[in-house]
């Protein structure tokens, strides 16, 4: 689906110096956030004021956002800061079948390096979640790849929730912000948010879900990434690793929010994101 594009910033971004990426070179796939904003669906004056005040609030934190569609770059960004971030579960990886048609990351970073990333999955599911999750399909293209051994499933509350979470759905993800320099300064809930505001605008997604753990919703980011949908568990097993597995003293939940409710919490949200803000809380 094509839309007219809309230019959102009139910036001297094209100037920008992109970091040294972790065994890449810079790539024409990574590229300044607003270059990569078009609104294809959902309210246009609302997410073009989003994705700007979004961009400028990273800005005055003396950051930078780009968007990328190489997942080899997530990869290598991912396996160079394994000392505070879990493997990549296999539907944010080429193998899993992600690509610029399908899914999408977004890095922040300074003059030296990368320091926080969040990532999207895009999906149609007729048949909804749950069987999009027992049957591998939320993991890789062709279940058939797998790994032996592998399994995703909802149990409980989570399962009967997501038999009714169908068409198109974002899985939304791999938040990492870098110890020392991006933790703990409010970009988590930014980034949660851009991302499911991308993928309404970019793909049209009508629901948006993702994991947490049960500590971190214990500690608020929950209600930080503006979910009050919650229930579980979200079981992802595999042998050899591959994202932050489930365990029974720290289970991890599925939060999830149908678009009505993106468009209201961003629109709270964008309250917060004004030129002069000093974070993104």
């Amino acid at each position: 689906m094509t839309a007219a594009r809309t230019t959102l910033f009139e910036d001297p971004a094209k100037e920008e110096r992109l970091p040294p990426l972790p065994g890449v070179m810079p790539a024409t796939s990574v590229v300044p956030l607003l270059d990569a904003v078009t609104v294809d669906h959902g309210p246009r004056d609302l997410l073009g004021r989003f994705f700007l005040l979004a961009d400028r609030a990273i800005r005055n934190q003396g950051l930078r956002l780009a968007y990328c569609g190489d997942f080899s770059i997530l990869k290598a960004i991912n396996e160079a800061n394994r000392a505070s971030w879990y493997p990549m579960l296999p539907c944010f990886d080429s193998r899993g079948g992600a690509g610029p048609h399908n899914a999408y990351f977004f890095l922040a970073y300074d003059a030296e390096e990368v320091v926080a990333t969040q990532v999207g999955r895009v999906y149609d599911m007729p048949d909804g979640f749950t069987d999009h999750c027992r049957s591998l399909r939320l993991m890789y293209d062709d279940p058939a790849t797998a790994v032996d051994g592998e399994s995703c499933t909802l149990l409980g509350d989570a399962g009967r929730v997501g038999e009714g979470i169908r068409g198109r759905v974002v899985f939304s993800g791999g938040t990492w912000c870098k110890p020392g320099k991006a933790r703990g300064r409010g970009f988590a809930a930014l980034l949660a948010r851009l991302s499911r505001s991308f993928a309404l605008a970019r793909f049209g997604t009508e629901w948006t879900v993702s994991s947490v753990r049960s500590s971190h919703i214990a500690g608020g980011l929950m209600r930080a990434y503006g979910y009050t949908r919650l229930d579980y568990e979200f079981k992802w097993r595999s042998p050899i690793q591959s994202g932050a597995p489930s365990t029974t003293e720290d289970p991890i939940g599925l939060v999830h929010m149908p678009r009505e409710e993106l468009l209201s919490d961003l629109g709270a949200y964008m309250t917060k994101l004004n030129p002069s803000s000093q974070a993104a809380e």
